[in-house]
């Protein structure tokens, strides 16, 4: 009987070991692209000093995909703040959950902000959001951004 319960048990802490290393990485892993997401969010709000911030954590596939269906590259993003065309005073984030697979994001929130988004502008009815980032190089690049307004 013993030697079967040693069994188990080293069976159980072999298995063990694995998830609890995967749940750290998981863990890193979303305090790193928490603190990407806040560092775009808070570049939203300094009109072109946002552009430098954009370069390095947009992907150059990036696309974004508007409440209106419009869509917009990397480029198109960059130029509207270089232009004055985005304008943020503020961005509140809510309801923020991020889930990882390997080296790919999911984030998923409301997002409510006054300000303008290519030169249309926005109120303050929140938005449901999902942005998709993916680690190249060491860094979270953001792949993807799609916002959908909230029925009052």
């Amino acid at each position: 009987m013993k030697p079967r319960f040693v069994i188990v048990m080293l069976l159980v802490l072999a298995l063990a070991v694995p998830a609890s290393m995967l749940a750290q990485q998981n863990s890193k892993a979303e305090k790193e692209v928490r603190a990407v997401l806040t560092e775009i969010t808070e570049a939203n709000m300094k009109g072109t000093g946002a552009v430098p911030i954009f370069e390095k954590y947009l992907a150059d596939d990036y696309t974004r995909i508007s409440d209106s269906g419009s869509v917009n590259t990397k480029a198109d993003v960059l130029n509207s703040f270089k232009t004055g065309a985005s304008t943020y005073q503020s961005l509140d984030l809510s309801d923020v959950k991020i889930r990882i697979y390997g080296k790919t994001a999911v984030v998923t929130g409301i997002v409510k902000g006054k300000g303008m988004t290519m030169g249309i502008s926005d109120t303050d009815i929140p938005d449901r959001f999902t942005r998709v980032f993916v680690k190249r190089d060491g860094i979270w690049k953001s792949v993807l951004y799609q916002n959908t307004p909230l029925k009052q």
